[in-house]
């Protein structure tokens, strides 16, 4: 009872996150990431794997996701996007996504310079149950962009 119950849950918020915006029906996180974020078709697109392995996050617990990534891990540069189905899942997703931003900077503190700068810099955009990690040039507002359009 309870997976239907979910199953039903997550097929309304598919429905009403297709129709927050007019025209975008059908768009997934990726397409909208893609139209918006300048250099988004440059970076590597990680797995499920990845979003499980290295931030926590079960991908079949999201609505949507996207995890891109420098193919030069040495950059930093990522943008990580989570839609999850309710606040207690979105709440447990912000505090995965912080302590790994934590991790990175503990990382990158003594022998990457640019990259902590950067990390430092970054932190976790939450709008409802949509979530952005966005690690980026600091001019680079890529949060404000996603979320504009909702």
């Amino acid at each position: 009872m309870k997976k239907l119950l979910s199953a039903i849950l997550t097929l309304c918020l598919l429905c009403a996150f297709a129709q927050c915006e007019p025209g975008s029906e059908g768009e997934t996180l990726l397409d909208r990431v893609l139209r918006l974020v300048p250099d988004a078709a440059g970076l590597v697109r990680m797995s499920g794997d990845d979003l499980y392995d290295l931030i926590g996050i079960d991908p079949e617990s999201c609505v949507d996701w996207v995890y891109l990534a420098a193919a030069d891990a040495l950059e930093g540069r990522e943008l990580i996007v989570v839609l999850m189905p309710d606040a207690e899942s979105a709440d447990e997703a912000e505090t995965m996504l912080n302590h790994y931003l934590e991790a990175r900077m503990r990382e990158t503190r003594n022998y990457l310079p640019d990259a902590y700068q950067a990390l430092s810099e970054a932190s976790v955009v939450r709008q409802d149950c949509l979530l952005i990690l966005s690690v980026a040039a600091p001019e680079a507002d890529e949060a404000a962009l996603l979320l504009a359009e909702e």
